[in-house]
């Protein structure tokens, strides 16, 4: 059986986490180990994972301080330094894993693996039942919940202007571990630049079924928000924090060429190329490579928000890219 890794970033979430270990311990699948990386929690959370790694050291391996309170993705990062199996899985603190989340997402990889080839790059990632706080069901699925289409997220030039992965139903091959590392500073989340290095490199492979319950409370980092009329006015309150973030997607964009630029082809080049010089492109240009290249959002009214945000796009909030 193969060895897996879980990686857990913790941070200030005793409330929840003694559900998520018991959820993690009840798999039907028990090859595994947990390395948890605590980012400076002050509630109990590191005591409860440092008990557990003394009952079972075999199987919990606790890395406190190692990401010095530098935020989840930073966490992550530093977490996937610890691992050495050949399948590593991540995993979110306040969730609640169904009982053959391992095993169906194995199953999946391995098929991929017989698929592709054992060396190549590939990503794992399923659906999942969004619940509120108590663990009610709010969505049976995050994809419908949200109008997100897994197929389409699959494809660079969709995932390059909008991330639709969820990091805590993800696995990733050794390939994908060793030649996505190390996250760059210029990620948005080590999902987002998983999947990017996947799809480039590799395979991004979707499990059509939720494999987890996606708790969702007021302390979630990103959670999960119903696609609606509602949620899109609430965003155009916004227009500073909305061009930040499509600004920090295309200086995403422009650290996985500055990484892989001699292991791809000239159109992955191009293609990735249009994404990023966006901010440095006149408005009518701007309008034209996205059309050309297919640089789109999940479904029409996210593709038209995005259009209309890029007329006002501005490059100045980050001024030491100006020179690229």
């Amino acid at each position: 059986m193969s060895k897996i890794d879980i990686l857990l970033a913790s941070f200030n979430g005793i409330k929840h986490l003694q559900e998520q270990l018991d959820s993690i311990f009840n798999q039907s699948y028990a090859e595994w180990r947990l390395i948890v990386s605590d980012d400076g929690s002050n509630d109990g959370t590191l005591q409860r994972i440092e008990e557990l790694s003394q009952q079972d050291p075999e199987k919990v391996l606790c890395k406190a301080g190692a990401a010095q309170a530098k935020g989840g993705c930073a966490n992550f990062a530093s977490l996937m330094g610890e691992s050495t199996s050949k399948y590593t899985m991540f995993c979110d603190q306040d969730d609640v894993w169904l009982p053959n989340k391992i095993s169906k997402t194995l199953a999946a990889m391995k098929l991929a693996e017989k698929r592709h080839g054992i060396d190549t790059p590939i990503l794992i990632h399923t659906d999942l039942c969004v619940v509120d706080e108590r663990l009610h069901p709010i969505a049976q699925s995050l994809w419908r919940y949200q109008n997100l289409s897994p197929e389409l997220g699959s494809q660079l030039h969709r995932l390059l202007p909008q991330n639709v992965i969820t990091g805590c139903t993800v696995m990733i091959n050794r390939p994908l571990a060793e030649i996505a590392a190390p996250i760059p500073k210029e990620a948005l989340m080590h999902d987002w630049w998983l999947a990017l290095v996947a799809a480039l490199l590799g395979h991004v492979v979707y499990l059509n079924e939720p494999t987890l319950l996606y708790r969702q409370h007021r302390n979630n980092a990103i959670g999960a928000k119903p696609w609606g009329i509602k949620r899109i006015w609430q965003q155009m309150q916004k227009p500073a924090t909305l061009q930040q973030a499509m600004l920090r997607t295309m200086f995403q964009a422009q650290a996985l060429l500055d990484r892989y630029r001699n292991q791809i082809s000239q159109e992955q080049i191009n293609l990735i190329e249009a994404y990023a010089r966006l901010p440095f492109a006149s408005k009518t240009e701007r309008i034209r490579m996205v059309l050309q290249n297919r640089l789109f959002r999940h479904g029409a009214i996210r593709t038209a928000g995005f259009l209309a945000g890029l007329l006002i796009l501005r490059a100045h909030p980050f001024p030491r890219y100006l020179s690229k």
